[in-house]
């Protein structure tokens, strides 16, 4: 009888032991798949983000987005930071010529630039359109250019590039939208939407305002850049230059006052800013573009009173820039004092026009960046040399 008892008793013993080490096999079971799943997550999420960098020649960040998974001696992981590393290894020191071209905003609508009246000739000549900027670009592309930042052109420092691929600089002067184009087919002005992006202000030809993200040549290229990331070395994308008698962007603040100025140069400045965060720089195009800088003699007089005028007007709002596209596109030669006073004003960098699209290093210390405008004009009249160098003008060219 005793016996008996003894085993009703541990019956429920050893069925409680069951239960306890089961739960144990789920609660480990559970840790494990989701430590897995964590571990999973950690590997897919770093090698998204090392390849999005890669792209873009982001190769440190890229290595470190490995290294900050979590799992470095993870097969997967080892293995691209491997391939990553042979990528950064296979960059080759550029010693050919950099190439800077240059546009003036964009006309969107045609019908409204070529329509006949006084300053449609102007429009014909010294503008390009929306469709052949966007049609350029593949062929560009193709052609393995690749978009350089104009700041990391230095005396004695090696542009490292892959393999066959070729520096493109782009500027685009006068983004200022000035009052006489308004109701000419182009953008009104710049926005920065909610994601941090440029898009542009419209007025369609049946005379309704919208945003636009093909108004202009810098939401144009962020779109193109961003779906084609090796067109640009380490995010950049080119250089927006600006006068001042007029604001910047769209945006007028030099003829108001109190509160009315201060929101727009808060605009103007919320531009800028946006600007610089998607790649762009930002160039003093003079304040004036006034004719004095036609024949490229402006006294050392007027280059004073034109680049004060800009300092204390404009060149706090627009980020303190560093690079002068000069107005006209006037050269100035190494040993000019009108030169080394651009200098000692900030400007460490001078953008003349010329087809030569030399680079030189003065004396001085100012890298002088030659342009060439890729316009109707020259599209027109330098169609060989275009054809050679950069895109098919016939494929190109709006014929109105």
């Amino acid at each position: 009888m005793m016996l008996g008892r003894r085993r009703r008793r541990t019956f429920p013993g050893r069925l409680l032991v069951i239960v306890i080490l089961a739960i144990c096999l789920v609660v480990v079971w559970v840790r494990f798949t989701n430590a897995k799943k964590t571990k999973e997550a950690a590997v897919a999420t770093a090698i998204t983000s090392a390849n999005q960098l890669r792209q873009g020649y982001f190769y440190e960040e890229a290595l470190q987005a490995l290294a900050d998974s979590g799992y470095p001696s993870e097969e997967e992981i080892v293995a691209l930071q491997q391939e990553i590393e042979a990528q950064q290894s296979s960059l080759v020191e550029y010693d050919g010529d950099f190439y800077h071209v240059f546009f003036h905003s964009l006309v969107v609508y045609p019908e409204l630039a070529f329509d006949g009246d006084y300053k449609a000739e102007g429009y014909n000549m010294w503008m390009t359109t929306v469709s052949e900027f966007r049609a350029m670009l593949p062929q560009l592309y193709e052609r393995d250019f690749i978009l350089y930042p104009l700041d990391l052109i230095r005396e004695n420092q090696p542009v490292m590039l892959p393999p066959g691929k070729k520096p493109l600089i782009i500027s685009i002067d006068d983004v200022n939208y000035y009052d006489y184009m308004e109701g000419d087919g182009f953008a009104e002005r710049l926005l920065v939407d909610e994601n941090g992006e440029i898009v542009c202000e419209v007025v369609t030809p049946e005379g309704e305002t919208e945003l636009s993200y093909h108004g202009d040549v810098m939401p144009i290229l962020d779109g193109f850049v961003k779906e084609h990331p090796d067109f640009s070395f380490r995010g950049a994308k080119g250089v927006v230059a600006v006068t001042g008698y007029e604001g910047a962007f769209g945006y007028n603040f030099i003829d108001v006052e109190g509160e009315a100025k201060q929101k727009l140069m808060e605009e103007a400045t919320r531009v800028a800013t946006a600007l610089k965060n998607t790649g762009w720089l930002i160039a003093c195009h003079s304040y004036t573009h006034n004719d004095y800088f036609k024949d490229g003699m402006v006294s050392n007089e007027d280059l004073h009173y034109d680049t004060n005028r800009f300092k204390e007007r404009i060149y706090d709002v627009v980020l303190q820039p560093d690079i002068y596209i000069s107005p006209f596109g006037y050269h100035l030669h190494e040993g000019d004092e009108r030169l080394m006073y651009l200098k000692n004003m900030g400007y460490t960098y001078f953008c003349p026009v010329s087809t030569a699209m030399r680079t030189l290093f003065t004396e001085e210390g100012v890298v002088i960046s030659e342009r060439f405008n890729l316009d109707r004009y020259n599209m027109r009249n330098q169609t060989e040399f275009i054809n050679e160098t950069f895109f098919d003008v016939d494929s190109v060219y709006y014929k109105n």
